[in-house]
Formats: structure tokens, C-alpha cells, sequence
């Protein structure tokens, strides 16, 4: 797993993160230097395998003690530092929901609940749209071309997508077709669509942990959206053709029932 600098170039998905941090070096980077650049204003440091192991615990316990593991040479878990720059409430919340099922059921037995706050944490993505949207009547129904191809001037502009789960990023760096994010529509003030890119991520990140916190959206089964990450206009320069959205396989019709 050789380092590249410019990750985020190689494609529009990664090219999110562009600006948003600065990582010049020809290798990996230190942990010193992910807690200099992504840690400073968080409530949590990363830590190497050694510190963790001596830790004795499950790794959403040592989170829960502002330690968040972090493998070497690991684009997996350099991603998840990542996110934890740009979401640090979400990812709290997220950890203090792990953790009272682990004080109720305990460590080892993962709940469906668990799992379900898991997925988001690994493949999701949050959709930011303005109030009164009807952005989420089309991807509960699974109107891939409304929603792509008759809405598409929306992309970038009313409708702008954040990439949430870590592990997105990573299969980022070899994208293929069926990769697919499973998405939250946030809705966020008119003014947020024109704030610069460093500052919508500090309000949608506080926006969604409201959001998140008042609902009960990971009691339920299958409670995100999947939506073909691929498709998203501007991301894939093969979406250009309308009729790569006839691939049925991957743009997939709502489940009757």
C-alpha cells in the first residue's frame, strides 16, 4: 500500500478533500504528524498499534478514551483520521452509541443497532439540501433518472453530497462500478450552499449530530439510502452518457414491498 500525495486528484470523489489539508511528504505520514495536521482542535489522538494493545480493551472502548487507533501505512484507517477532522461531533456521538450497548450487552456481542451505526460510519455519505427538497422522496423510491439526468443541474449546487464513511475513500482510490454509499439527506440553510468548503463542513457537521441525535434512525433495519456513489454527476466521467444509467445491475430498482 504505497503512499500518493496526490490522492486527491486521482478522481472527483477523492478531490473532496482537496485543500482541505496538506500531506507533502513522499511517505506515509507519522502519526506525529496526523495528530499535528488533523488532531489539534479534537477531542481524541491517534495512536499506534502497541499503545492500543496496551490499552487491553475493544476499540470502541479505547476511543471512548480519546485513543483512537490508527494502523501504519493503512489508507483504511488514514481515512478514518480523515473523518474524524471533518465530522469530530458526529464521530463522538456515533462512539457514545457504541458504547452504551457495550455497557448494556457488552463488548464482544455486536447488536443489530451496532451494526447498523457501523455501515453509516464505514459507507456513508451525507447529502446536504435546502428546506422543502424533495431529494429524498426521489432516492427512497430509487428514481435514478430524475435524480441524476432531470435534476442534474441540482448537483453542486442545491443538492451537495459529503462523503461520511472512511472506507468510501479508500475504494475511492480504485473506483468501480457498484460502489455504493448509503446516504442521509441533511437539510441545511440557504446560505450554507455558498459558504467555502473548510466552513460547510463545521456546520454540517454539527447539523447532522443534531440530526442524527433527535431521530431514532438506527433502530430501525435498512434505516440509509443506498445511492450509486458512480452516478453522482461530476464524480464518474462515464455518468456524462445518460445512458449509463440503464445499467439496472447497478442502478437498481426500489424492492417492491
Amino acid at each position: 500500500m504505497s503512499w500518493d500525495p496526490d490522492f486527491t486528484t486521482r478522481n472527483a470523489i477523492l478531490g473532496q478533500l482537496a485543500g482541505l489539508m496538506h500531506f507533502e511528504q513522499t511517505g506515509w505520514p507519522r502519526l506525529a504528524c496526523l495528530n499535528k495536521q488533523l488532531a489539534t482542535d479534537l477531542p481524541v489522538r491517534f495512536i499506534d498499534d502497541d499503545s492500543f494493545t496496551a490499552l487491553n480493551c475493544y476499540y470502541e472502548e479505547a476511543v471512548a478514551d480519546g485513543q483512537v487507533p490508527t494502523r501504519p501505512a493503512n489508507w483504511h484507517d488514514f481515512f478514518g483520521a480523515v473523518i474524524w477532522h471533518l465530522f469530530p461531533r458526529t464521530k463522538v456521538l456515533l462512539n457514545q452509541w457504541h458504547m452504551e450497548h457495550i455497557q448494556e450487552f457488552g463488548a464482544r456481542q455486536r447488536t443489530p443497532r451496532r451494526d447498523r451505526i457501523t455501515h453509516f460510519d464505514e459507507c456513508g455519505l451525507v447529502l446536504a439540501v435546502p428546506e422543502g427538497d424533495e431529494m429524498e422522496t426521489l432516492l427512497v423510491n430509487h428514481q435514478w433518472h430524475s435524480l441524476f439526468l432531470e435534476y442534474r443541474h441540482h448537483w453542486g449546487r442545491h443538492w451537495q453530497p459529503f462523503i461520511f464513511g472512511h472506507a468510501l475513500y479508500e475504494q475511492a482510490l480504485h473506483p468501480f462500478i457498484g460502489l455504493t454509499a448509503k446516504a442521509v439527506v441533511v437539510t441545511m440553510p440557504a446560505d450554507f450552499f455558498a459558504q467555502p468548503r473548510a466552513a460547510q463542513y463545521a456546520l454540517l457537521d454539527q447539523q447532522l449530530c443534531t440530526q442524527l441525535a433527535q431521530q431514532t434512525l438506527f433502530d430501525h433495519p435498512r434505516p440509509l439510502r443506498p445511492l450509486p456513489l458512480l452516478g453522482i454527476p461530476g464524480w464518474w466521467p462515464a455518468n456524462e452518457s445518460p445512458a449509463f444509467y440503464d445499467n439496472t445491475d447497478y442502478f437498481r430498482p426500489r424492492r417492491q414491498g
